[in-house]
């Protein structure tokens, strides 16, 4: 009886080893179709032509700008203008071209440094709703720009105006198109937060080379983590953030080829750490950058088109689902960096604190994950100032790459990780899908 015992154990032994050895095929088959099992399409319900957050397009624009060239050139949006904006306005309607509309009053706060400045209440609701009724027609106008911009958060006056100019937009703008105010290149989440509690879109300058971060790149995270922790703070759960990127200056002769590198940087920095739309100052050559101007613009031009052409990446961006499947580390380079806040640019609109020199700590590369369809995208983006090495893995069995901006097919081994070499500045998008 033992021995029969001891035979029909073994015999069970045996089964359930069987039973697990053809269980792993189809366990790793299984890990892989839920890996690349396409998440919600955030998107579907809206327009494909629609500028985000009314519709699937990623707001690609540039102030002063010329729509014709723009609009075939990888941007989606004939920014805004300044002055008389009517007939720039109307030439966009006109060809169909999304716009954004400035509106507001050409309102001077006395020196921008006095304690108040008086402003009539009634007469100012007149006139924006009168200015809304009359462009109301214009089924072209994306986005509301307000003017005066710059803003200060400290200065009761202006955030009255600032209150009365989104209440009346909202109260009578039938299409719900949303506000978008610039502010400062040194503005923190604390001094965003209460024009977060009135706009729908948040943005500050991110004038990286201009505001003295040329080797301090990291700064773009910053900025726009500023803007979703004030967006977080105000509890406006549909506000979005906003990168603002500089054209506006030439480097120095020997920086030139540089360009490209840091316009790729600082736009898939920005749309890695959250940011929802690109606006950059600005479009028009401007005697500062009249010598390294078509360089700036190819460099952006390009971004949009692999944003916005047929590679359609700013999708993931808009409505890709963060993911932390995959493994990076960093094995050669800056794993941190230290950079100084603060500085001079724009003070009649600063305050003081926002001015001052202080010093922080931030990562020196970022990584960032989505699930998007039937693959996974990685972007990674090396803010050092000097070349950087990572290891890369973490894909299922049976996974196959390519390179995200130019489709071309990458190799990757089996459970094995690569390594991803970056220059400084440098980015890459990694697509991974099911290969089977």
């Amino acid at each position: 009886m033992a021995d029969n015992l001891d035979i029909l154990r073994r015999w069970m032994g045996l089964l359930l080893s069987l039973f697990w050895l053809a269980a792993i095929p189809s366990r790793g088959v299984a890990e892989t179709n839920a890996f690349y099992t396409p998440p919600a399409n955030l998107g579907e319900r809206l327009p494909a032509t629609g500028i985000y957050p009314q519709g699937r397009t990623l707001a690609f624009m540039g102030y002063s700008g010329e729509p014709a060239r723009d609009l075939t050139n990888g941007f989606t949006v004939a920014g805004p203008v300044y002055g008389n904006q009517l007939s720039y306005l109307l030439h966009c309607e006109s060809n169909g071209w999304p716009s954004v509309a400035h509106i507001g009053l050409p309102i001077k706060f006395v020196g921008k440094t006095s304690a108040q400045s008086k402003f009539n209440e009634a007469a100012l609701r007149q006139e924006i709703l009168r200015q809304v009724k009359g462009l109301s027609a214009f089924k072209q106008i994306a986005w509301w720009g307000v003017i005066p911009e710059e803003l200060r958060p400290w200065r009761a006056d202006e955030m009255n105006y600032l209150r009365i100019v989104c209440e009346v937009i909202h109260e009578n703008d039938l299409r719900h198109r949303p506000i978008y105010l610039y502010n400062p290149n040194h503005r923190d989440a604390a001094s965003l937060t209460p024009v977060a509690r009135l706009v729908d879109a948040v943005g500050k300058g991110c004038y990286v080379n201009s505001v003295g971060r040329k080797r301090d790149r990291a700064w773009v995270r910053w900025s726009v983590e500023q803007e979703i922790e004030a967006i977080q703070a105000a509890r406006h759960t549909n506000d979005f953030a906003l990168l603002n990127p500089e054209l506006c200056k030439d480097p120095a002769p020997g920086e030139d080829c540089e360009i490209r590198g840091w316009v790729r940087h600082d736009v898939y920095l920005g749309l890695a750490t959250g940011a929802k739309g690109v606006v950059i100052w600005s479009l028009y050559p401007r005697k500062e950058v009249q010598r390294t101007w078509p360089l700036w613009y190819d460099a952006y031009a390009e971004c949009g088109r692999e944003l916005n052409g047929p590679r359609g990446l700013s999708q993931i961006f808009l409505f890709g689902e963060r993911r932390s499947d995959l493994k990076v580390s960093l094995m050669k380079g800056e794993g941190s960096t230290q950079v100084t806040l603060g500085g001079e640019t724009e003070p009649a609109t600063t305050s003081e604190q926002e001015r001052t020199a202080r010093k922080i700590n931030l990562p020196a590369w970022t990584s960032a994950e989505f699930a998007f369809g039937d693959s996974r995208w990685l972007f990674l983006i090396n803010s050092a100032n000097s070349p950087a090495e990572f290891s890369v893995g973490g894909w299922p069995k049976e996974s196959r790459a390519e390179d995200a901006f130019s489709g071309r097919a990458i190799s990757i081994a089996v459970g094995d990780a690569q390594t991803v070499t970056l220059p400084a500045y440098g980015v890459v998008a990694i697509r991974f899908r099911n290969g089977d």
